[in-house]
C-alpha cells in the first residue's frame, strides 16, 4: 500500500510528530514536499508529507489508514532544501517540524478552512425538530443548503444567542451534519486576453471588409507582440467587448485568463548612476568573490562606519550573483527600511525584484512567492520573513544591519534571522554577508576568532568626516533651571539648522505623550490591571479622545476624571514620549514642520515610506521618532541630529543595555553629515561618564567593544557563551515558581560539577504578570548548547504549553 507520512498543520505543541495516511490511487503522484488535506480528529486539515513510500499488510498490522482527501496545490510546495532548513531549525530551537514549515507559508497558512452545517434528509421527523427553535434552523438549511455559523445567524437573529447551543444538539443527534470547507485565503488576480488563432490572410480581410470593427481588431491583434493583447488594451483601443465575442465565436480568436501577480513596488521608478567604487569597497567586493565562484559557503562581516557604502556593496555582490543566475536575499531589520533598499536596488535590477514583509496582504505575499517560483525575479527583499521565500537556488544572504534586535521574532518559534540566515546558507552553498557600522558583540567575537572573514570600511564616501558629536548632562541642564525634556544646545542646534535650511533627525526611544499618570495626592499610579506596569497617556487627535495605553499588553482604558484610589482630581502626567515632544517642538520653533514616525503613525502599508518621501522632499524640517528613525536612513539634506535620553536603556535590567546604548548613539548619529558636510550631533544624558556613552561619542567601536568584552568573560555572557531563557507561565503563581524550581534542581543533578553549565533563577520576569498570567524566568549559561537542548528534550519542556522557551534570547526582559 502506497502510504504518507504527514504532518499536520495545527499550531498545538503535543502534535510534534508525522501522521501515516494511505495515498489514493489518483494521487500516487505524491512526493515529499506537497501540501495535502487530510482527515484529522473529524476535521479536515492541511498538513505536510514528509515521505512517501509503499507498506505492506505485516508493517500496518492491520491498521486502517484514513486516506488522504486532496492536494492544496497544483504542484510541491516545500522544496528538499526549505525541509532540510525546517527540520534543522526545528531542532534547535526545540519546535515541532509543523511550527517551523508554518513559517515557509505567508500568513503561516495558504488556506482558511470553515466549517458548514447541512441538514439530512432521513431526521426530518427527529423529535427535536416538534420543539420551534431546533425546527427553524432545520428548515433554513433544508432550504438554502450548507451554511456556516455566521449564515445562520444573520438569517434567524432571533436565535443569535442560543445558536451554539441548537447547533451542537443537531449535529450530536445527526440532525445535521458538520461539513469542513477549505479555501485558498489569497485573492488571486486575473486579467483576461484575447488571442488571435488564425492567420490573417488578404481572404479573411476582404470577408471582414465590411465589418469594419472586427477588422480593426483582428489587425491590432496581428500587429502585437504574440498576437496577443489584454482587455484593458482592446477597450483603450476603443474596440468594444460585443467585438471580441464575435471574433470568439467566429473561432479566428480566443479570450482565455492569465494571472496577474501583483508587484507593490511595481511602480518604484530609480536612476542608475554611474558609481565608481571605493578603494574599499572594491577590496570587500573582491575578497568575496572566490567564495561566489567556488559555489561555497562562507561567511563575511562587513564593518563599515556610517556613511561609508555598505549599500553599494551589497548591489555589487548581488549582480555578481545574478550573473551566475543564482537568487538573492537581502534582509532589513525594520519595513520602514525596505523603501530605501528598494530604491537603492531598483536601479540596477528594475523589473527583478520582489518584496516580502508583514505590511503586505496575503495575496501580494503569494504573489510575490509566485514570482521567485517561476523565475520572474531573483532578488527578494525584505524584513526577517523574507528568508523564507521559496528560492531554489540561493547564492547571496545579505543582513544589512544585522546587530538589531528586531531580527529576533518575539513569538514561538524564538528564530533569529541570523541563526537562519546562516543554516540556509549553508544548504545552499552560499555567501552570508552580514553589514553593520556597529555589528552584534557575537559576530564580531566570531569573526576575530576565523568564523567569519572580516571586512571593514573605516571611511565615508568623498572622505567627509563623521558628524562632531557633543554631550550635554542633562543634570547640569537642571541645576542651570532648565526642565524641559530638550537641553538648550539642543535647541541651539536646531534653530541654527533650520536657518540654513537643512533638516534634522530627532529620535526619543519612547512613545505616546507620558510615560505614566499619578494622582499628587495619594501617589497612586495608574497601571494596567492585566501585567501591573503603568499605563502610557496617548493624546487624542482629529477629535478623538486621549486614552491610557499599555504598550506590553496592548490594550486601552479611557483617561479617569479622578483617582481610581482616593477620588482625588489632582492627577498629573510625568515623563515624555513622542507626542509630548512634538508638541514640546511646536512651542519652542513655532515655525519648525515635524513629522513624527512612531509604531503609532506608521500603522498602515506604506506609511513609513510615505513619512520618509515626505521628509526627503523638504516637505518638512524635522523628523521626530522611536528607534525606527536611528539606522539606515541616508538623507542628503540631513546636517543635525538630536538624541533625547541617550542613555536610558542603561537601567535596563539586562547584559546588553551598554552595547544598545552604544549602538543607539552611533547608529542614530550616523544619519548626519553624510552628503555635503560634517554633521553635528546632539546626545542628551544623565550618565556621560559612561565608557557606552563616551565611545558612542567617539564613535569608537573597538574601544567599547575592548572593555565590554572583558565584563562579558568575566560573567560568563555571550559570545563567551550561549543563553536558554525558559519562561514559566501560570494563571497560579506558585504552579509557576515551582515548576521553574524542579527544572534547576533537575538541571543542577544532570550537569553537577560542569563549569559550563550554569543556571540562575527562578526570578519573577520584568513584566511579572501580564494578561493576568505569572512569569518566572529561568536562565541558562552554557558553553555547550546541544547537551542543554539535549537535557530540555529529556525533560519534555519542548512538550509543555506553560513554558516558553527562547534559544539566544535578545532581552532578558
Amino acid at each position: 500500500m502506497l502510504t504518507a507520512s504527514v504532518f499536520v498543520n495545527i499550531p498545538v505543541k503535543s502534535i510534534a510528530k508525522a501522521y501515516t495516511y494511505s495515498v489514493p490511487a489518483e494521487l500516487s503522484f505524491l512526493a515529499t514536499g506537497w501540501r495535502v488535506f487530510v482527515p484529522f480528529g473529524g476535521r479536515k486539515v492541511e498538513g505536510f508529507v514528509l515521505a512517501v513510500g509503499e507498506k505492506s499488510e505485516a508493517e500496518l498490522q492491520n491498521i486502517q489508514l484514513k486516506p488522504i482527501l486532496a492536494v492544496v496545490d497544483e504542484e510541491s510546495w516545500f522544496t528538499p532544501a526549505m525541509i532540510k532548513a525546517a527540520s534543522w531549525l526545528a531542532d534547535f530551537y526545540l519546535c515541532s517540524l509543523a511550527e517551523m514549515m508554518r513559517l515557509f507559508m505567508p500568513g503561516k497558512s495558504g488556506l482558511k478552512i470553515s466549517v458548514q452545517y447541512e441538514a439530512t434528509a432521513e431526521a426530518r421527523d427527529h423529535i427535536l425538530l416538534q420543539m420551534p427553535m431546533y425546527c427553524a434552523v432545520y428548515r433554513y438549511l433544508q432550504a438554502e443548503g450548507p451554511k456556516g455559523r455566521k449564515d445562520i445567524a444573520k438569517a434567524l437573529p432571533e436565535l443569535k444567542e442560543d445558536l451554539p447551543a441548537i447547533l451542537d444538539k443537531l449535529t450530536q443527534y445527526k440532525v445535521l451534519v458538520k461539513d469542513y470547507a477549505a479555501q485558498k485565503r489569497d485573492n488571486a488576480r486575473y486579467e483576461k486576453l484575447v488571442v488571435l488563432t488564425c492567420q490573417l490572410t488578404g481572404q479573411i480581410r476582404e470577408d471582414y471588409k465590411r465589418k469594419k470593427a472586427q477588422l480593426q481588431l483582428l489587425e491590432l491583434l496581428a500587429a502585437a507582440p504574440e498576437q496577443t493583447m489584454t482587455m484593458a488594451a482592446i477597450k483603450a483601443a476603443k474596440v468594444s467587448s460585443a467585438t471580441v465575442k464575435h471574433l470568439a465565436e467566429a473561432g479566428l480568436a480566443e479570450i482565455r485568463q492569465r494571472r496577474v501577480l501583483r508587484d507593490s513596488y511595481g511602480d518604484v521608478q530609480a536612476t542608475r548612476q554611474r558609481v565608481e567604487l571605493t578603494e574599499e569597497q572594491s577590496v570587500a567586493v573582491k575578497a568575496m568573490e572566490p567564495a561566489l565562484a567556488r559555489h561555497d559557503y562562507q561567511g563575511f562581516l562587513l564593518k563599515g562606519v556610517t556613511g561609508s557604502g555598505k549599500t553599494q556593496v551589497y548591489i555589487e555582490m548581488a549582480e555578481r550573483v545574478r550573473n551566475l543566475g543564482r537568487q538573492v536575499i537581502v534582509l532589513v531589520p525594520e519595513i520602514a527600511l525596505t523603501g530605501q533598499v528598494v530604491m537603492a536596488f531598483k536601479a540596477y535590477f528594475p523589473d527583478d525584484i520582489v518584496v516580502m514583509h508583514s505590511r503586505l496582504s496575503l495575496s501580494e505575499r503569494n504573489d510575490a512567492i509566485l514570482r521567485v517560483r517561476r523565475g520572474g525575479a531573483g532578488i527578494i527583499i525584505g524584513a526577517r520573513s523574507a528568508l523564507f521565500t521559496p528560492a531554489d537556488d540561493i547564492g547571496l544572504i545579505i543582513m544589512d544591519e544585522e546587530q538589531d534586535m528586531s531580527y529576533k521574532q518575539d513569538e514561538s518559534p524564538r528564530y533569529h534571522a541570523r541563526v537562519v540566515a546562516e543554516e540556509l546558507a549553508r544548504i545552499h552553498q552560499s555567501v552570508l554577508l552580514l553589514g553593520s557600522a556597529t555589528p552584534s558583540l557575537e559576530s564580531y567575537y566570531r569573526a576575530r576568532k576565523g568564523e567569519f572573514t572580516l571586512l571593514t570600511m573605516t571611511k565615508r564616501i568623498g572622505d567627509l568626516p563623521l558628524p562632531l558629536v557633543k554631550c550635554v548632562d542633562m543634570r547640569q541642564e537642571l541645576r542651570l533651571g532648565n526642565r524641559h525634556i530638550m537641553s538648550r544646545p539642543l535647541q541651539q542646534l536646531i534653530e541654527q539648522t533650520m536657518a540654513k535650511r537643512q533638516q534634522l533627525i530627532i529620535m526619543l526611544n519612547r512613545r505616546g505623550f507620558s510615560t505614566f499618570v499619578m494622582c499628587r495626592s495619594c501617589g497612586e499610579v495608574i497601571k494596567c490591571k492585566l501585567c501591573g506596569l503603568p499605563l502610557v497617556y496617548h493624546q487624542g487627535h482629529g477629535g478623538r479622545p486621549g486614552k491610557l495605553a499599555c504598550h506590553h499588553c496592548d490594550v486601552a482604558e479611557p483617561i479617569p476624571d479622578a483617582c481610581p484610589k482616593c477620588g482625588s482630581r489632582y492627577i498629573k502626567y510625568f515623563g515624555s514620549g513622542t507626542e509630548k515632544l512634538e508638541q514640546e517642538l511646536h512651542q519652542i520653533v513655532p515655525s519648525a514642520r515635524v513629522i513624527r514616525m512612531d509604531r503609532d503613525t506608521t500603522n498602515t502599508k506604506f506609511a513609513h515610506q510615505e513619512i520618509l518621501a515626505k521628509f526627503r522632499r523638504q516637505e518638512y524640517d524635522i523628523l521626530l521618532g522611536t528607534q525606527m528613525v536611528a539606522k539606515g536612513h541616508d538623507i542628503p539634506n540631513v546636517t543635525a541630529v538630536g538624541i533625547i535620553s541617550a542613555d536610558s536603556s542603561l537601567n535596563l535590567p539586562d547584559f546588553r543595555a551598554a552595547e544598545r546604548c552604544f549602538m543607539l548613539i552611533t547608529q542614530t548619529a550616523g544619519r548626519a553629515g553624510r552628503h555635503t558636510e560634517q554633521g553635528r550631533v546632539i546626545i542628551q544624558t544623565y550618565n556621560p561618564e559612561h565608557y557606552a556613552v563616551n565611545c558612542g561619542i567617539a564613535q569608537d567601536y573597538e574601544g567599547f567593544a575592548e572593555q565590554e568584552l572583558i565584563l562579558r568573560r568575566q560573567l560568563f555572557y555571550p559570545p563567551y557563551s550561549r543563553l536558554v531563557k525558559l519562561l514559566y507561565q501560570s494563571e497560579d503563581e506558585q504552579a509557576a515558581r515551582s515548576g521553574a524550581v524542579q527544572l534547576i534542581a533537575a538541571f543542577q543533578q544532570h550537569f553537577h560539577g560542569d563549569k559550563g553549565q550554569q543556571v540562575i533563577g527562578p526570578s519573577p520576569a520584568v513584566i511579572a504578570r501580564l494578561r493576568g498570567v505569572y512569569r518566572f524566568v529561568v536562565l541558562i549559561k552554557t558553553a555547550n548548547l546541544s547537551a542543554v537542548q539535549a537535557f530540555l528534550r529529556e525533560q519534555g519542556l519542548h512538550l509543555r504549553t506553560d513554558v516558553a522557551i527562547d534559544i539566544d534570547p535578545i532581552t532578558m526582559l
